[in-house]
C-alpha cells in the first residue's frame, strides 16, 4: 500500500501487535476459543484499545480484531480478521505466525498506523516504515545492508531486534558466517545510535 503525499512513516507511531505477546497472556490458546480486550498504554494510562475474538486448532486459526478509526471527521467500524499459522521449531514445538491481510506474508508483528485500516506486515507499507533515529545520518546505509543481507539468506521472518533465523536448507557454517556479519553491522548501527543520542542531548550519553 503507498500513500502520497510525503508520508513518512516511522514505527514508533504505530500501535504494534505482538502474536507472542498475546500467546504469553492467554489471548490465544491452542485447540480453544478465546475473547476478550486489549488496551495500548502510555504512563500507565490507556491511548488505544481493540476487541479481539480468537478460534484456534493445534496448528492453525483465526484472530479477529474489532475498533473504530477516524478519518475526515467521521468514524468507522473495522472488523480485521488476521489468519494465524505454525511453524515447527528445531528442538520442538511450533511458533505462532500472524499472516499479513495486505501481503500474505507471516510475521510475529504486525503493525496499524493512523491511514491503514488493518494490522498489517511492515513489508506492506511504502514508503517502507523506520525507526526515526534511523534518519539520522549513517543509520539507512548499516540498516540498508542488514536487510540486504537477510534478503540474501531467504530470511523473510526475522527482523533487526535478534539474529538472523536460518533457514532449513541453509549449511550451519554459512549461517554462522551471516550471523557473523549481521553482528559487526549491528554493532556499527549501535556506534551510530550512541553518537546521535549525545548529539540530541539525550541524558546519559553526552
Amino acid at each position: 500500500m503507498s500513500y502520497s503525499g510525503g508520508w513518512r512513516p516511522r514505527i514508533e507511531s504505530a500501535l504494534r501487535l505482538s502474536v507472542a505477546q498475546f500467546c504469553a497472556v492467554g489471548a490465544l490458546v491452542p485447540g480453544r476459543e478465546t475473547s476478550g480486550g486489549w488496551q495500548w498504554k502510555c504512563d500507565g494510562k490507556a491511548f488505544a484499545s481493540i476487541g479481539y475474538r480468537a478460534k484456534l486448532d493445534e496448528s492453525s486459526g483465526t484472530l479477529a480484531l474489532a475498533y473504530s478509526v477516524g478519518r475526515d471527521g467521521e468514524r468507522r467500524s473495522i472488523e480485521c480478521k488476521i489468519p494465524l499459522v505454525t511453524v515447527p521449531c528445531t528442538y520442538g514445538g511450533r511458533r505462532w505466525y500472524a499472516v499479513c491481510p495486505y501481503t500474505g506474508r507471516r510475521a510475529l508483528m504486525l503493525y496499524k498506523w493512523e491511514p491503514v485500516d488493518l494490522f498489517c506486515h511492515r513489508d506492506a507499507i511504502r514508503p517502507r516504515p523506520t525507526y526515526a533515529i534511523q534518519r539520522v545520518s549513517g543509520f539507512d546505509r548499516v540498516i540498508t545492508q542488514r536487510w540486504a543481507l537477510r534478503r540474501k539468506m531467504g530470511d523473510t521472518l526475522s527482523d533487526l531486534t535478534g539474529e538472523p533465523i536460518k533457514p532449513k536448507w541453509m549449511r550451519w557454517r554459512t549461517y554462522e558466517r551471516y550471523a557473523a556479519r549481521d553482528a559487526e553491522l549491528e554493532a556499527q548501527d549501535a556506534c551510530y545510535m550512541a553518537g546521535a543520542l549525545a548529539r540530541m542531548g539525550v541524558p546519559g550519553w553526552t
